[in-house]
């Protein structure tokens, strides 16, 4: 398997049907007590729409999926209103303090010091890994840019100050690492010349 790139899309998404999943355990007791736990991490997953497309048009969607070999090799995408935020675009984000593996906040600096720099449900990704994040809580920044970033689920990775920048974080067209999650994949080529497709996809870690 191998990362091959950004999944192609100039000609942009009508829909994208976003999910996210949790494996959960329980275990009921005679007394009726229900005991749950978990020890997986969320997963995204989705189904993107494209809308009706030229043959040209489609020609390059279809050759990238054509390189994605099924669900064997990865990419990023961008997913029209999840990716991008609603706090501040455009800042640049560091993390101030090592974090650990299963931690559920970090504590950052903004350039921007406009209060709110973002809003609950937007999503980050830290520079050092692939995985996607999202924010539980609204981040309200200091006078200098100082905060602290509320997160699900546990980070699956540390995260640290390498170096006096510190470790970026990205929060705006935020890409999701992805794989197609069925081989075979369907292309509806319609009397009138134009395609449609639509793909399911799931984020790998």
């Amino acid at each position: 398997m191998a990362y091959i790139g950004f999944f192609p899309v100039d000609n942009g998404f009508t829909t994208a049907r976003f999910r996210q999943q949790t494996q959960t355990k329980k275990t009921e007791a005679a007394s009726g007590r229900i005991i749950r736990a978990t020890n997986s991490t969320t997963r995204y997953r989705g189904t993107l729409q494209f809308p009706p497309m030229t043959l040209a048009e489609f020609k390059p969607v279809m050759a990238f999926v054509a390189r994605c070999q099924g669900m064997l090799n990865e990419f990023d995408v961008i997913i029209p209103t999840i990716s991008y935020t609603t706090g501040v675009a455009g800042q640049t984000i560091t993390v101030t303090a090592d974090a650990s593996a299963g931690d559920t906040s970090v504590n950052i600096q903004s350039n921007s010091t406009s209060g709110t720099i973002l809003k609950a449900g937007d999503v980050i990704r830290f520079y050092n890994h692939t995985k996607v994040y999202m924010v539980t809580e609204d981040v309200v920044a200091d006078g200098s840019g100082n905060a602290t970033i509320n997160f699900q689920p546990n980070l699956v990775t540390a995260v640290a100050t390498s170096d006096s920048s510190g470790e970026g974080v990205t929060s705006d067209s935020v890409p999701f690492r992805m794989i197609i999650t069925n081989d075979l994949q369907e292309f509806a080529y319609r009397t009138d010349g134009l395609v449609e497709y639509e793909l399911d996809v799931e984020e790998v870690i």
